[in-house]
């Protein structure tokens, strides 16, 4: 279970230093497996703004930019304004955007800790000098695209107060300054809810109580943030009719589903993006990242339906028939048996409950409306289901 420091300062005051914390979660939480400091590793990366952006005389496809880093960078070559000229060969540079910036002497992200990490410098690329390079996700080692720079928008939400202005640090704005604690799942059996976030932030205001020697007679108690408890109230609904039903109570002791319309599957927002990585998932699209993102939060799986792909408007769940199969989101096919959970469309599977998504209800690019699910499902059972048909997924992991 990788934790993330700074998540867990947004719901708890720690005044430790993180050995000291570390030694704590060793003796009353769970076995600390590694901790990782992230900021050396992003350190060197600088918010500017792109001033100008022309092209290359001696190459199509590269282009000369100044760039405002606010004076930040010692060392570098700088024009009467005092901004700095890189080359940079990504289609989306252009003027006006805030994008990150790898000045010379700066390690790459991706590369660092690599036996040879590569290092910048100031060169010429087709006789034009280069100070640097304007990085793209990869580089970062924030996700695997490389069809263009990292473009930052000031006017998105984020979870930080860190301004977006050229000079900034890219890792305090967006929360690499950080430090992940990786702790043992298996120490975590029997805790569901410290498979969240949410959950490992209460048990260490819990054990800093104990660090306190508070008395556990008085007032003080964690916080949960308030949209931990706001029961959303869907007062009306008009153009998507959904019939939701549950034939295993047993197994399913909840299962509810609610429509949305009109949405727009899209990349998610960057601190989102960022947000994921550091807690280890990745960015899919802007729905998927949102459920992963709420399932890492608060250990509670939940999953989306493209809409319009549910055969006869419905979505529900049952106990699978012997020998039903089932192709899930991996691309596979399973047969199934009678002891499997499966969530169910008016005509068929749509998915292994508590297990994986099927891939004839994923939401897609195309998507324009959707069906967010969550449930409850009897841990034996998913174990179960996992062993026999080795699927192993972060659902599994906190279901069983």
């Amino acid at each position: 279970m990788k934790v993330s420091l700074n998540v867990i300062k947004r719901f708890v005051d720690v005044d430790l230093s993180v050995d000291e914390l570390v030694q704590k979660i060793n003796q009353q939480l769970g076995q600390v497996e590694e901790v990782v400091d992230l900021s050396p590793k992003y350190k060197d990366v600088v918010i500017v703004k792109i001033i100008t952006c022309e092209k290359h005389p001696d190459a199509d496809r590269l282009s000369i930019c100044t760039v405002d880093d606010g004076g930040k960078v010692e060392g570098v070559e700088r024009d009467e304004h005092g901004y700095v000229q890189v080359v940079c060969g990504a289609p989306n540079a252009r003027a006006g955007i805030f994008a990150a910036w790898l000045p010379p002497k700066s390690t790459v992200p991706a590369s660092y800790g690599d036996a040879q990490p590569f290092v910048l410098d100031t060169r010429e690329i087709r006789g034009v000098k280069s100070n640097g390079m304007m990085a793209a996700a990869d580089e970062l080692a924030l996700g695997g695209d490389h069809a263009g720079i990292i473009e930052i928008n000031p006017e998105e939400w984020r979870p930080t107060t860190a301004a977006i202005v050229p000079g900034a640090s890219f890792a305090e704005v967006f929360g690499l300054d950080d430090v992940i604690i990786d702790i043992e799942n298996k120490m975590f059996t029997h805790r569901p809810d410290c498979f969240g976030q949410l959950g490992v932030a209460r048990e260490i205001f819990a054990i800093l109580q104990d660090a306190a020697e508070t008395d556990r007679h008085t007032e003080t108690h964690f916080e949960d943030p308030e949209w931990y408890w706001m029961i959303p109230q869907f007062t009306e609904a008009r153009g998507l009719d959904l019939t939701v039903f549950n034939d295993a109570p047993e197994k399913v002791p909840r299962f509810m589903a609610v429509a949305l319309k009109d949405v727009a599957v899209k990349p998610s927002p960057l601190w989102l993006q960022i947000e994921l990585v550091r807690l280890g998932s990745k960015a899919i699209n802007n729905i998927v990242d949102a459920t992963n993102y709420i399932m890492l939060l608060t250990g509670q799986p939940t999953h989306a339906y493209d809409y319009d792909k549910l055969r006869g408007k419905t979505l529900g769940v049952r106990m699978a028939r012997e020998n039903e199969v089932v192709k899930l989101l991996n691309d596979k096919s399973y047969s199934l048996s009678k002891d499997d959970i499966v969530i169910v469309d008016g005509e068929g599977i749509v998915g292994l409950g508590g297990v994986m998504g099927g891939g004839n209800s994923e939401v897609s690019e195309t998507t324009k409306n959707i069906v967010l699910e969550v449930a409850t499902f009897d841990m034996y059972t998913i174990r179960k289901t996992s062993m026999s048909h080795g699927l192993f997924t972060d659902a599994v992991t906190r279901f069983s």
